[in-house]
């Protein structure tokens, strides 16, 4: 029960940041005066702003993925899905993704960054097959056939 009022909640937190999500862009831009599209990759220096910053939800309000159920699960993806995109965001997953797996690549993408310009859309890959960094291959045919992934990252989570 506490569980429940806490996504709730959570949930009210990731819609009153999709609400302000131009006002922030805008802001982010008219900050750099920057023109490129959003960039999402772990070497960018000074330019970009980290998700969990530019959303104004810091990654430790979303549990971990052993702490919530299916259900629970079902519905942050949902609201996150919403507020990348309103952000100019489109999270791209495989298709053998499950919710488990997108849950904790939408709260691991959280410390990535990334350089917003108002009225563009990016996509943005949340798998990458790097070993030792890839949450699919407990899940991903893919993976287990390419063998390049580790369990690490299910584990650790």
């Amino acid at each position: 029960m506490i569980m429940t009022r806490y996504i709730e909640q959570l949930i009210e937190d990731i819609n009153q940041s999709e609400a302000f999500a131009g006002e922030r862009v805008d802001r982010f831009v008219n900050f750099n005066d920057l023109d490129s599209e959003f960039v999402c990759d772990d070497d960018i220096d000074s330019l970009g702003i980290k998700l969990s910053e530019l959303f104004q939800i810091d990654k430790m309000f979303f549990p971990e993925r052993k702490l919530l159920n299916a259900e629970q699960i079902s519905l942050l993806i949902n609201a996150m899905e919403s507020l990348w995109r309103a952000y100019g965001l489109n999270p791209v997953f495989p298709p053998t993704a499950t919710d488990e797996v997108k849950y904790c690549q939408f709260r691991d993408h959280l410390d990535h960054e990334v350089i917003p310009v108002s009225g563009k859309i990016m996509d943005v890959e949340l798998c990458d097959y790097i070993p030792h960094h890839c949450p699919f291959y407990e899940w991903c045919p893919l993976a287990k056939e390419q063998n390049e992934c580790t369990s690490k990252y299910i584990v650790s989570q």
